[in-house]
Formats: structure tokens, C-alpha cells, sequence
């Protein structure tokens, strides 16, 4: 398969739109991709297929969601 390829399968994956379904298909894809080119580039590919982590997947030390205002005494 050639880049051609790998970019018209993250454009179709990226449009599905339920994110578990979108993040499923395209951790598929990926590792079947992966296995028929060497150079291929995950990271690359799944943010091309727009995928996201859950919010049951983050880190429990991810502050990025939580907004706390914290007052000086």
C-alpha cells in the first residue's frame, strides 16, 4: 500500500463519528497497516483518524480536564 492508500483509509476512519467505534477502527486498522509496512508511522496514522482518548481513558493524574481555582490565603 502506498501513503495514497493509508491517507484515503484515515480520511474514511475519521469521519465516523461515535469516538469509541472511531478509536476502535482505526487501532484496527492500524495494527493490520503496521504489519504490511514497516515505516509506518501509528501515531501519525491515528491522529489523522482523529481519534481521541475517552474520558475513562485518561490518566488519573491528568489535570488537563479539571479547572480548580485556588485562592492565596
Amino acid at each position: 500500500m502506498t501513503r495514497k492508500d493509508f491517507q484515503l483509509v484515515a480520511r474514511v476512519v475519521s469521519t465516523i463519528d461515535d469516538l469509541q467505534t472511531r478509536n476502535t477502527v482505526a487501532l484496527n486498522f492500524a495494527t493490520e497497516l503496521n504489519k504490511q509496512n514497516d515505516r509506518f508511522d501509528t501515531v501519525r496514522f491515528l491522529s489523522a483518524c482523529k481519534t481521541e482518548p475517552l474520558a475513562d481513558e485518561r490518566a488519573p493524574d491528568d489535570f488537563s480536564a479539571s479547572k480548580e481555582n485556588f485562592v492565596a490565603p
